[in-house]
């Protein structure tokens, strides 16, 4: 009797697959978590404020390596954007937070006209890691997410065409 219990009972494991594991990898309201080389991005989100802006990129950038590696721009829809102040060189075992309320750099996406939960092709270029492209979630400004574009620095003296997205492709695991 027990032994016929065994295959009825071996349903409750899915193994190292399962999406239970691997969800840290996926895009989620948690943020996007990405490796090139030595450079890793965790929590990368863009929040969206009221109407076509502003929206400000979130999440956190950490060295991984024994060397020092230099981030050269981020694009986001194709778009540079600029981290304010500039994030540049990144020290082994640093980890440089950007976007939150409480950080110093802020990273706003200005003209971004995306809409709340759709994804947004994001690409980190390094100067020794090379490029890493990710697809990015947008949130609203609410929640969890209330107040960062609020923190958003944004030089009104030069006018920013918008930036026409379309949703990227969610990555298949």
């Amino acid at each position: 009797m027990a032994l016929a219990a065994v295959p009825a009972l071996s349903g409750c494991f899915s193994g190292q697959g399962a999406t239970t594991t691997v969800q840290s990898g996926m895009n989620s309201g948690d943020g996007t978590m990405a490796t090139a080389g030595s450079m890793k991005v965790v929590n990368v989100t863009i929040v969206i404020g009221e109407g076509v802006g502003p929206a400000q990129l979130i999440g956190n950038i950490i060295n991984q390596g024994t060397g020092s590696d230099t981030l050269n721009s981020i694009e986001v829809a194709g778009k540079p954007v600029t981290a304010q102040p500039p994030i540049g060189e990144i020290a082994p075992a640093q980890s440089i937070a950007f976007g939150y309320q409480d950080s110093e750099i802020k990273v706003p996406v200005r003209g971004l006209a995306a809409a709340i939960s759709t994804y947004v092709p994001v690409t980190f270029n390094f100067q020794n890691a090379g490029t890493l492209k990710i697809s990015v979630l947008t949130v609203p400004d609410a929640g969890i997410y209330a107040g960062i574009t609020n923190s958003v620095i944004v030089d009104k003296a030069l006018p920013t065409p918008l930036m026409a997205v379309t949703e990227a492709p969610r990555p298949v695991n």
